[in-house]
Order: structure tokens, then sequence, then C-alpha cells
């Protein structure tokens, strides 16, 4: 069973990696750490409390950074809303449960240090909480078995003309991590658009039959709008795709690449740098998702919502 360490933002697409992968019988998810991203900390820490409390999860739960390390913060509440977890009708209920005590760059090191290469840190919010840990521990990168993380395009992005959200908002953080050492496989933009949501799924999802699969498919359906709002049927599944790749390697293609994170350029700030002449002009440090089965993968993610929304 592989071991796994979630870091995440929630956001609507992270909680449906963190369903997939909770009811994934592949993985063994050791905790959650939870980062400022889609919106400031207080509304991701709210929303994982009441997706982990709705569930019925027992996963720890541990709050991280609020900040991004330099610059001012960034959050997607233009698009999602202003907790981060826009909804068409029903809403998570509030939550009583609270995090641990430790902060989630604290948990993660001890973590890793209990479990020397064995753990995959699947990471889908800005990568604060990861740089955090590797300033602070040194140590843990050589012991993780990799990084699985959603971020960055090979071409255009979503927050700026070059920039994906998740790196443009720490993109000093994003930096420290691609050059940790540590094995990456990145999944940017450009790999999340090939697969999509629309009305469809959400009417798949609502004929699970089950509460929780009703309150999933509101979210969903507000999820779909950000789409449809901007004239397009369908949305682009974000996150989702590094749980899909854990599940079904098989389905995807990727080739090695040295990515650097753009720090200083006035239009290209937060933009990833895919240099895949490798090793002839750079060393490769990560490995990039180029190509998806979608409907496979999508008839896969779809079948594991069935089995977590009962």
């Amino acid at each position: 069973m592989r071991k796994l360490w979630l870091d995440t933002d929630p956001g609507f697409d992270d909680w449906m990696t963190w369903a997939m992968l909770a009811h994934d019988p592949q993985f063994e998810l050791l905790g959650v750490s939870i980062v400022a991203g889609n919106a400031p900390l207080c509304a991701t820490l709210d929303n994982a409390l009441r997706i982990r409390q709705r569930h019925g999860w027992q996963f720890p739960l541990h709050a991280g950074c609020d900040r991004p390390l330099v610059q001012r913060q960034e959050t997607a509440q233009d698009v999602l809303g202003a907790a981060g977890l826009d909804t068409v009708g029903r809403v998570l209920p509030a939550s009583n449960g609270r995090p641990s005590g430790l902060h989630g760059a604290t948990a993660l090191i001890d973590c890793v240090r209990a479990h020397p290469g064995e753990v995959t840190l699947v990471a889908i919010g800005p990568l604060t909480n990861l740089a955090t840990a590797f300033a602070q521990a040194p140590d843990i990168a050589p012991k993780l078995r990799e990084i699985v993380l959603m971020g960055g395009s090979t071409d255009r992005g979503n927050t700026t003309a070059v920039a994906e959200f998740n790196i443009f908002a720490d993109p000093e953080a994003a930096a420290q991590v691609f050059t940790a050492g540590v094995p990456i496989s990145m999944f940017g933009l450009n790999l999340c658009r090939q697969i999509t949501v629309g009305a469809d799924d959400v009417a798949r999802v609502r004929s699970f039959g089950t509460p929780l699969a009703e309150l999933f498919a509101d979210h969903l359906a507000a999820y779909v709008g950000i789409a449809l709002r901007r004239g397009r049927p369908r949305m682009a599944l974000y996150d989702p795709v590094t749980a899909l790749w854990l599940a079904r390697p098989e389905l995807f293609t990727l080739e090695p690449a040295h990515v650097a994170i753009e720090l200083a350029g006035t239009h290209t700030r937060g933009m990833t740098v895919c240099e895949f002449r490798v090793p002839a002009k750079a060393q490769p440090n990560a490995r990039v998702a180029m190509q998806v089965d979608a409907t496979p993968a999508l008839a896969h993610a779809l079948a594991q919502l069935q089995v977590a929304l009962k």
C-alpha cells in the first residue's frame, strides 16, 4: 500500500482529489496539511474540517502556512467565491472538529522522518508548506519517495498569460521545491485541460442517489458553472489528475524536463519554464505530464467518486 501525504487548499477540486485518494485501497493517507491558496487559511481550513467531518474521515489534519514566503497573498476567491468552495445549493455542514496542534510543515517533517523513503507527497495548492518544511528540515528531501503536484504549465497560464495559480500564488516556494532534489511529477494546465467535466457529469453524480452525492453534485455544478460563465460547456479538471495518475499511470504520458520558476519577469513571474532538451541543455529535475487518455481517466474518477459518496 502506497503511503501518501496530501497538502491542499480546499477548493472543490481539492475535495474531489481527497475523496478519490481516501477511498482507493491502493493508498494509505497518513495526514493532510492545509495551506492558504484558493482562499485565506481560515477559509481553506474550515472547508477541510467540514469535508473531513461530513465524510467521517479520521485523517490527522494540520493547519499550515497562512501567507506566501515573500509576496502579498493571492487567492482565487474572484473565481471560486469568498469561501473558495462555491455551490448552487447545499452547503457542507459546519464542523465542530479542530486541527491538530502541529503546524502543517512540522507534521509533514515528522511523517517523512517516520517513514523514510516511503512517502509520496501529493501537493495540490501553493507550495508554501513544502518549502517551509524543506527549509526547517533539509534532511527530509532525500527521504521523500516523490512529489506529485498540480501546478504550472508548459504553455498558457490561468492567472496570468503564462502563470498557473498554484505557482503564481507563491513562486519563491515553488522555486525552492523544484530545486530541493526530490523526484517531481508535475501535472500542469496543459494536461489538466485534456480532462473536462460538464452537466452530464453533474447528473451522473446525482444519480448515485445518496445525500452526500447530492451535496457533492451541487458543488460540482458550481464548478462547471465557472466554464459556463465564460461561454464554455465544460470545465477543466485540475487537482484530481494527480489522484488519477497515482491510480492509473498507464493512462498518462510524462516527459523528463528541467523546470525553472520565473521570479523576476515583469510579465512572466510565476511561469514554469520547461526545458525538454535534457540532458543536452539542462539536467532534468521533474517529469512533466503531457498527455492523458481522457475518457477512461474520467470514467475512473467517477467510479471512485461513487464509492466515496456512499
